[in-house]
């Protein structure tokens, strides 16, 4: 089990995307060196380079977009979708997930409890 949750986790992780807002791109893997902004192209998977002023290019890359290549095209991720951060997202979906199982637990003890209450 656990390494089917590490791998659904890895499998998440891998295509997650950003769009490169000045360039209208999404790219995958980006770092700055010596005022060269340096970033991995979704599309063809290779690098590509430019000079740029770091503190305003780091203000137009958007996280949280997952690249498709069969549209080619950058789309949001869900959370982003519904205007959430992702630690927003993943808190509604642990509290959505405990009352859940709080549910079934509740039920599957009433359910035990009036079969075993039976002679």
């Amino acid at each position: 089990m656990k390494y089917l949750i590490s791998l659904l986790f890895t499998i998440n992780f891998l295509n997650a995307s950003m769009l490169l807002d000045s360039k209208n791109i999404c790219i995958d893997d980006f770092y700055y060196k010596t005022n060269q902004f340096h970033y991995l192209d979704s599309k063809t998977q290779s690098w590509y380079s430019f000079n740029s002023n770091t503190y305003n290019l780091s203000k137009t890359i958007i996280p949280n977009f997952i690249y498709d290549s069969a549209t080619d095209k950058c789309s949001p991720n869900e959370a982003y979708i519904l205007g959430m951060q992702d630690t927003e997202y993943n808190f509604l979906l642990g509290i959505v997930g405990l009352i859940l199982g709080a549910v079934f637990m509740f039920f599957t003890t009433q359910i035990f409890t009036t079969v075993g209450g039976r002679r």
